[in-house]
């Protein structure tokens, strides 16, 4: 962990103070546990390939809509087909740049508490502590019992700086009551200078509910990006959790996902694609805590120079949860020498009648299929990219969304599904 400069405690206090009595001692509460343990480095286990000791030394002022050293306009945001959208930047909603529809409809609120004061063991190496200690208001999406959210809620998360380093922090809040069902895309974007975000994703599924969750990351150089979701499933529950990854900077998001009902499901995919020079690390942590409960991760990473991907892949089998059915399947292509993968899938059972598997595999592309697309004359970046569409199809199809599958596929660059190819004799 690294120390705390004593700018953080003044700033913190100069910033506190425009709040409620009862409020300033909540938030200097979460501060405490913060400054006790300053950022996470490898000396924490959860944190191994991940070294957060830079950022105390980084200078943030806490930024807003107006902040200081913002760019002055924003990265237009276009709504995907069908979708509702919201837009925050720098943790406050702009609601010129969202949709009517988003705020109709099925209880889609956009605002919510800035965090509990629970001390709780899942503190993730104090970033939850930093987080409570300055959460804005964030996303609270309730859909009532029996209910079905008519539109996919596309949230964007946009942060942005100028010469002066900013953070943001939020606090979001996902429930489904029984048998209810939603689709909502947390879609996180910036640009400019040094920048810090944290968002804190607290997710309730009643019994026989179902969640389609994506988070699409495309940060830019000059973010550190932190995310954390908390997810707890009834009986029954189903939760189609998704994340990728195809921007720059370094973004770290971690999940942790309580299978607490009978027949709960978790499905969960993975794509890693980091820019040159960009870091991203995936954590999953999955507890069976109940019978006949299903969790399967499938994670892929496409990694080219100098850029790092982490993925860690933990199962829990608790004792009494009997019949759990898990499964982690992790592949990696790397693209050049200077790329680096540290793919590791975590087994630990307690109960002695499961079902688990895992593995993970580190390759390259194949040269063979290279030569045999060139050969049918296919030029060397396009039978490139057809390779590395065809390794990130399983990922892709996975996500049931084809909007949100072509807007991934085009940020990477890999061509469309339907490809009309004249092949010609070979060079």
């Amino acid at each position: 962990m690294s120390e705390l400069t004593s700018t953080w405690a003044d700033r913190f206090e100069q910033w506190v103070g425009s709040h409620d009595v009862a409020e300033q001692a909540r938030r200097r509460r979460q501060f405490q546990r913060f400054a006790a343990t300053g950022f996470p480095g490898p000396a924490d286990e959860a944190w191994h390939y991940t070294d957060l000791a830079a950022q105390a030394d980084a200078g943030y002022q806490l930024a807003g809509a107006d902040a200081a050293g913002a760019e002055e306009a924003s990265t237009p945001i276009a709504a995907l087909p069908g979708c509702a959208l919201l837009v925050y930047r720098n943790g406050v909603l702009d609601r010129a740049a969202s949709s009517a529809a988003a705020f109709d409809g099925l209880a889609l609120a956009a605002s919510a508490a800035a965090g509990s004061d629970d001390d709780g063991a899942q503190d993730d190496g104090g970033i939850d502590a930093l987080n409570a200690a300055y959460a804005s208001r964030g996303l609270v999406c309730t859909v009532a019992a029996g209910q079905r959210a008519v539109q996919p809620l596309q949230v964007v998360l946009q942060s942005e700086a100028g010469d002066t380093p900013l953070m943001s922090h939020q606090r979001h809040r996902i429930v489904l009551g029984t048998q209810a069902e939603a689709t909502v895309l947390l879609q996180f974007v910036g640009h400019g200078g040094t920048r810090l975000a944290t968002h804190v994703i607290e997710v309730t599924l009643a019994a026989g509910a179902r969640l389609h969750l994506h988070r699409l990351s495309g940060e830019t150089a000059g973010a550190t990006l932190l995310t954390r979701l908390d997810a707890r499933l009834d009986r029954d529950a189903q939760l189609h959790l998704s994340g990728i990854a195809v921007g720059g900077g370094l973004g770290r998001h971690r999940a942790d996902v309580r299978l607490e009902g009978s027949g709960a499901e978790l499905h969960a995919t993975s794509l890693q694609v980091p820019a040159s020079g960009a870091h991203v690390d995936d954590l999953v942590r999955i507890v069976h805590a109940a019978p006949h409960g299903t969790s399967r991760i499938v994670a892929r990473g496409i990694v080219d120079a100098h850029a790092k991907a982490i993925f860690n892949g933990r199962v829990v089998v608790r004792p009494g949860a009997q019949k759990t059915d898990s499964e982690q399947r992790l592949a990696n292509l790397l693209l050049s020498r200077k790329a680096e993968v540290n793919a590791k899938p975590d087994l630990e059972i307690h109960a002695d009648d499961v079902k688990c598997a895992h593995g993970a595999t580190v390759g390259q592309l194949d040269a063979v299929a290279l030569a045999y697309l060139r050969s049918r004359g296919i030029p060397q970046a396009e039978a490139r990219a057809l390779l590395l569409r065809a390794f990130a199809t399983e990922t892709l199809e996975r996500l049931g969304w084809p909007a949100l599958q072509a807007l991934i596929a085009e940020r990477l660059g890999l061509p469309a599904n339907e490809l009309d190819l004249a092949f010609g004799d070979a060079e």
